[in-house]
């Protein structure tokens, strides 16, 4: 593994390698961020899929954000991870530019890309991939295609992203025989995932209490495998590790280390499913700190 950043962040040092394996050190018994170590970051709402569960409830004319004049950009410290998504991302007019703004701040990005938006734009992610503007390419499902499929995952930092409760078995099996890094993704039920779950509640209910049955086998067939905070509530995965596992490999609640920023409605939050949205703030530190006394207060309450 090769060694990406490393730096201090309140009370410990984070040490991030370009596998995606992300390390926390401290002498306590406890973490305490002053700054965001992650955040997704959306910049467009701009897309053509349609996906029916979309919970940003991204459209072909969807606004793009005002991605090069963000002050924030300018206050992020080298080695914060940024995952940045739409929407789209490839329909973003500025988003090399934006890109190399990132790199010359030390900023760790990645993109989530639909799997037909990656097999549209494969030469323009492919420099992406080339030129180490981006160190992480997230695709999300949407079709069996073996001949896709063998190639893509041959970049070793793609991971596949699955929903819980849309994806069954035979997807899993899928992947599992492709030897795939996955992340199993919560239902969002926000945005057009709940005009879905309203139609749908039967199949998708039936589809995430199959995954949370099965999950312990699932696990064991996959290298790597890895979930969102909200898959982690929907699926109990802390009842499926041992206590160790549970405090080596969790890496924390919403908003104690991470953050989400709308870039076209000029926004952030602590998720991108959180209805409590302030107005982007110029500097990242000022932002965060609302996202602490948030979550703080959530859980006095």
């Amino acid at each position: 593994m090769k060694k990406l950043a490393q730096y201090q962040n309140g009370n410990y040092v984070v040490t991030i390698f370009n596998d995606g394996t992300k390390i926390r050190e401290n002498d306590l018994d406890f973490f305490d961020a002053d700054f965001p170590e992650s955040m997704d970051c959306k910049i467009t709402n701009q897309c053509p899929m349609g996906c029916p569960m979309c919970h940003e409830q991204s459209t072909p004319t969807g606004k793009h954000g005002d991605i090069m004049n963000a002050e924030f950009i300018d206050k992020l410290r080298p080695g914060t991870e940024m995952a940045i998504g739409g929407g789209a991302v490839t329909s973003h007019p500025d988003l090399i530019p934006f890109l190399q703004k990132l790199k010359k701040r030390g900023v760790i990005p990645s993109i989530t890309v639909h799997q037909k938006e990656y097999a549209n734009h494969i030469d323009l992610i492919n420099k992406l991939v080339s030129d180490k503007l981006i160190y992480g390419l997230g695709i999300s499902f949407s079709s069996f295609d073996d001949e896709f499929w063998d190639e893509v995952l041959k970049n070793t930092n793609v991971v596949v992203h699955l929903i819980a409760g849309i994806h069954g078995g035979d997807v899993f099996k899928y992947f599992a025989k492709k030897n795939a890094k996955i992340l199993i993704l919560g239902y969002k039920d926000f945005g057009r995932g709940h005009t879905l779950l309203e139609k749908a509640s039967g199949v998708i209910n039936v589809q995430l209490q199959w995954l949370k049955n099965n999950l312990k086998e699932i696990m064991s067939e996959y290298r790597v495998i890895s979930f969102d905070n909200l898959a982690i509530e929907q699926l109990d995965i802390k009842n499926l590790l041992t206590e160790e596992e549970w405090q080596r490999f969790y890496q924390g609640d919403d908003g104690t280390h991470t953050m989400y920023v709308d870039l076209v409605n000029k926004q952030f939050a602590k998720t991108s499913t959180s209805t409590v949205r302030y107005p982007l703030l110029s500097n990242i530190d000022d932002m965060f700190k609302i996202i602490k006394s948030e979550e703080k207060e959530r859980n006095e309450k």
